[in-house]
């Protein structure tokens, strides 16, 4: 087993509690049913642990949003508009080696506006306007 095999394992016995680190080829997010902040944190204490810059990664080819989005059924979220590229731990292992994410990513084009979040905003902030409207006319006024 290498070091680097080796220091992955210990890895994931750390942070998620299994005996080992799935199969060289195996989508570790599938695998371990990783998604939204989960995997955030994973990234995150992975890129800690191993001194790795993460400036090159791009959350949204690998999981979904942790959070109910409504407004994903309206607009597509940035997940929804690209292909999944799974995390395998070669590419972590390769990341851990060269001390950089490794992957590079198809050509994409992201919106600049969020408009399934400005939509949930919207959800929540026009009824808040209503109720405060209607409490306004009905106790002050």
């Amino acid at each position: 087993m290498s070091p680097t095999r080796s220091e992955l394992d210990a890895f994931f016995q750390a942070f998620w509690n299994e005996d080992r680190c799935p199969p060289d080829d195996a989508d570790v997010f599938g695998q371990l049913g990783i998604e939204g902040d989960d995997a955030f944190e994973f990234i995150e204490a992975f890129a800690n642990r191993f001194s790795v810059d993460m400036s090159g990664y791009r959350w949204y080819f690998h999981h979904a949003e942790e959070r109910v989005n409504t407004g994903s059924l309206f607009f597509r979220s940035p997940d929804q508009r690209v292909e999944r590229i799974a995390i395998t731990p070669d590419i972590l292992a390769e990341a851990i080696r060269t001390k950089q994410w490794p992957l590079q990513y198809p050509t994409h084009r992201l919106q600049s506006v969020r408009w399934d979040i400005r939509l949930n905003q919207a959800l929540v902030v026009v009824p808040l306007f209503l109720l405060a409207l209607w409490v306004w006319r009905r106790f002050v006024s």
